[in-house]
């Protein structure tokens, strides 16, 4: 006796019917905040092409917080908004849609009090330092498999060295007559 086979493929339980009917508004919600932010970056995407008139710092503006707000929700991926976010950023800089924008905010500087100078100071020196010390090792490794090689290597380098020292001690010579 053969079964018939089920054609209802959807929810069934309480629970998974509610998932459902969540799902259905959030989607809605999510919908109209992607289409907003879509269309704020092509509005600025045309002036800074050329194909439409508008004020451009406040339309890159406008799509940037956009595209931050749709991330930060997880609306969409912070990758998919820096990725949107940069190709916005470059048309605009190829534009030179925001040369005033810049203008405008490096006209009126704060004042800085001493003590904020300290603290950029060391900011600096810190950040120098580093530096440095990336630039003499350029093939640093990056990874935790990477970082545990260069401990072992450097711990059987150690050891070979004190090793070297305490027969050197024992016969009396120094390092520097050998």
């Amino acid at each position: 006796m053969a079964r018939k086979a089920r054609t209802w493929k959807g929810a069934r339980t309480p629970q998974a019917l509610k998932r459902a009917r969540q799902s259905l508004r959030r989607h809605a919600v999510n919908r109209r905040t992607r289409s907003e932010a879509k269309t704020l970056v092509q509005q600025a995407n045309s002036i800074a092409l050329g194909r439409s008139d508008g004020d451009g710092p406040a339309a890159v503006t406008a799509a940037i917080s956009a595209l931050d707000k749709a991330a930060e929700k997880g609306i969409i991926h912070p990758n998919n908004a820096a990725r949107r976010k940069s190709r916005l950023m470059a048309k605009a800089n190829a534009a030179h849609l925001l040369d005033g924008a810049t203008v405008e905010i490096a006209a009126a500087p704060k004042k800085k009090s001493t003590a904020t100078k300290t603290a950029q100071r060391k900011k600096v020196a810190v950040a120098k330092a580093s530096k440095a010390a990336a630039a003499k090792a350029p093939d640093r490794p990056r990874t935790a498999a990477g970082k545990a090689k260069v401990a072992v290597v450097r711990a059987s380098r150690d050891s070979a060295a004190a090793r070297k020292r305490a027969k050197t001690d024992a016969t009396g010579e120094s390092p520097a007559d050998a």
